[in-house]
């Protein structure tokens, strides 16, 4: 009797292929209806909420192992996960160039006048800014010194940037001059320019930039977010803008999405919204699929997971 891979995130044809290849007694499926038996669908290949929660709630479920197209798992009750023993795998790293250049992106829209410029053109308007910002030897602070943050980093060098890594550990990270904890964040904020939050939400991240850690930060300095919205107090944010600890924001992600149109953070000129789509890139399966390819292999040769393996007692 066949096994079944539950794919919510289409294959594409050459990525069916090596799935037969890799493990011919699995049967691809696009629904749980097309099952013979539910307690034979052992691998979920993406997710989406519907049927992803009418498997997990049935009794007979005996799924082993889910594949999230996200970086991000907050979204899934780990709890429950850990309690049926599944193996969670996600798609961290994949999104790191593209997060990076969008993160620079936001940084220049502001250091250089792009969006200033973009919102006088709108109007007609000649509009010169007597000022610019250069990025040489400015401090950048990145807070969350995984894939992503460490290719943030590399693109700060190439603009001569002073790199300055958060993370829980202390570890040394690439591209990084100085590398501090979580837990020493407050003491050292203030040498940043710029302060880039990457940081997964967990129950120690949920509220993680508030009033405090924001009067903390030098005066007139930049704020990005790519990490998670719900790690930033928002009303502590406006705050910050308003009196003048910062002076720009970046925000791809928000404590709600989509933002309630008659949110104040729209009517700033000082705030730059993207819709959380930093992570988007041109070819999304490319970038997926080998890291379910993978593990995909050590599965069938019943091996631990190589790649993303989610340690629940840390949330990500």
């Amino acid at each position: 009797m066949s096994k079944y891979i539950l794919a919510l995130r289409e294959l594409q044809p050459e990525h069916q292929k090596r799935v037969e290849e890799i493990a011919p007694d699995h049967k691809v499926i696009r629904s749980i209806e097309e099952a013979d038996a539910i307690e034979d669908i052992e691998i979920l290949y993406s997710w989406k909420k519907d049927q992803g929660t009418e498997l997990l709630n049935n009794d007979k479920n005996q799924l082993k192992w889910i594949q999230t197209a996200s970086a991000g798992i907050d979204y899934l009750d780990l709890e429950e996960l850990e309690k049926q023993e599944i193996i969670l795998t996600n798609s961290s790293g994949i999104h790191a160039k593209g997060i990076a250049e969008s993160t620079m992106a936001m940084i220049l829209n502001y250091t250089r006048g792009i969006g200033h410029s973009l919102k006088a053109q709108l109007n007609a308007e000649w509009s010169e800014l007597e000022t610019l910002i250069e990025l040489e030897e400015k401090t950048i602070m990145i807070v969350g010194t995984g894939e992503i943050g460490k290719q943030v980093g590399k693109l700060a060098k190439a603009f001569d940037m002073k790199t300055i890594g958060i993370n829980r550990s202390g570890d040394h990270a690439d591209h990084m001059d100085e590398q501090h904890t979580q837990d020493d964040l407050s003491e050292v904020i203030g040498q940043a320019d710029i302060v880039v939050n990457i940081l997964p939400l967990t129950d120690e991240t949920e509220d993680f930039f508030d009033k405090e850690r924001f009067s903390n930060m030098k005066e007139q300095s930049i704020f990005i977010n790519v990490g998670r919205g719900g790690s930033v107090v928002t009303d502590d944010l406006i705050d910050a803008l308003e009196n003048g600890n910062l002076a720009y924001a970046g925000l791809d992600v928000l404590h709600e999405e989509p933002l309630p149109e008659d949110h104040p953070l729209w009517k700033r000129d000082d705030v730059l919204i993207t819709p959380h789509i930093s992570g988007h890139l041109e070819n999304y399966d490319r970038h997926l699929f080998p890291i379910f390819e993978k593990n995909l292999k050590a599965f069938v040769e019943n091996e631990s997971l190589p790649v993303n393996v989610v340690d629940y007692s840390k949330g990500y």
